[in-house]
């Protein structure tokens, strides 16, 4: 043998014997280990990658879901707000209409306002109280600032009341200011005229209350305050409208009154 061939053998023994005692150690040698390392690296860096990537898109959809979730919240919390804020103003008016009630001592109900008619024709309100509750037709119907018509149906739980803004209302009023006397008319508009009176001496300013002589109303109502007086050429009197201190349409709680003849 020559000592080339004692060389190779003795390496093939050396690196046999190295084989086995690392098998011995640490098990088989899988030969793909090399392969797959740097192939899981490249996975886990691409990974990496595409995760960087992904957050800036990731973080702003989470940011845009919470600021839904913000909005919401605020919604929430305004129609809450505008909710007590409603509920505050009914209960200051109420508390108002409470105090006018017992200085009413012919008062009957309080009512809220639950539709309106505004047709120029025809202009009717309905209200929540209705003859179980002392509601009868002819009844005046009033706020705390003044009259704003009177009963013409009740039913059980509800009535209709025809507004002083109606073509059809009338009530006899007088100057608060010189006791002129006349009769209160609606035109199918958001104000009323004086008619069939002693008017030459109404001027604007004037306020006018109801004079009871109707038997309808009870007297010292306040009812509105003339803003205009105008010859009117085709008639011997004049033109006087009246802007009422309620305006019927814009009207949610109420007071019934009861005439003087029922009381």
């Amino acid at each position: 043998m020559t000592k080339k061939s004692q060389l190779l053998f003795l390496l093939y023994l050396f690196l046999s014997v190295s084989l086995m005692s690392v098998q011995s150690i640490r098990g088989r040698i899988q030969p793909l280990f090399f392969i797959n390392y740097p192939l899981n690296f490249i996975n886990e860096t691409i990974k990496s990658i595409i995760y960087q990537v992904e957050k800036p898109f990731v973080t702003l959809s989470l940011l845009e879901k919470k600021n839904e979730q913000l909005q919401k919240e605020i919604e929430t919390l305004l129609l809450k707000n505008q909710d007590y804020q409603e509920k505050a103003r009914e209960n200051e008016r109420l508390k108002e209409l409470l105090k006018l009630k017992y200085d009413t001592p012919n008062y009957v109900a309080t009512a809220k306002a639950i539709s309106h008619n505004p047709d120029m024709w025809s202009q009717t309100m309905e209200i929540n109280k209705g003859y179980k509750d002392g509601v009868k037709k002819d009844m005046a119907v009033r706020t705390v600032q003044g009259l704003i018509g009177k009963i013409i149906k009740s039913d059980a739980h509800y009535a209709t009341v025809l507004l002083l803004t109606d073509v059809s209302s009338a009530v006899a009023v007088k100057s608060q200011d010189n006791r002129t006397e006349a009769i209160l008319t609606g035109v199918g508009e958001d104000y009323c005229t004086l008619r069939y009176g002693i008017m030459e001496e109404a001027a604007a300013g004037d306020t006018m209350i109801t004079s009871g002589l109707d038997s309808l109303y009870p007297m010292g109502i306040p009812v509105g305050k003339v803003i205009a007086v105008e010859k009117n050429p085709s008639m011997f009197e004049q033109d006087i409208k009246v802007a009422l201190f309620a305006n019927p349409l814009k009207i949610d709680e109420v007071m019934v009154v009861a005439r003087p003849q029922d009381m």
